[in-house]
């Protein structure tokens, strides 16, 4: 079995473009023209259905597809992203940032003004109510 396609399922280029039903028209134009680009031929979708990875000719990893936003090799980057030292990416029109999970983590949770013990969920005591 190849190893680039254990774990993964084969998919057409059309699959891969209605992968994500919250990609507008216009992400899906995007991603096609991407496609067209970097010569993309064959398509996998991860086990976990998390995202597409696009393969040229060569079998070589030209583009990730994600449910916000799209990744390419460094050398497959379009020019206005050619430069950037990190994974370049596109953000596409669902693209939702995550928040900031330090912040959560370190927010002190409500305690009960009575036994000063941590409130849960519902902001009742458990232990005074």
């Amino acid at each position: 079995m190849d190893e680039l396609a254990a774990g993964r399922q084969r998919m057409t280029r059309d699959e891969a473009l209605s992968w994500n039903s919250r990609w507008s028209v216009g992400d899906v134009r995007l991603i096609g023209e991407h496609l067209d680009r970097t010569g993309a031929e064959q398509f996998y979708r991860t086990a976990s259905n998390g995202s597409v990875t696009a393969l040229d000719a060569a079998g070589r990893s030209v583009m990730h597809l994600y449910p916000g936003y799209i990744t390419f090799a460094k050398d497959c980057a379009p020019p206005e992203l050619a430069e950037a030292d990190w994974k370049t990416g596109l953000e596409l029109s669902c693209f939702q940032r995550r928040g900031d999970a330090t912040a959560e983590a370190d927010r002190p949770l409500p305690v009960c003004p009575s036994c000063f013990l941590a409130l849960p969920a519902t902001g009742v005591c458990d232990d005074c109510d």
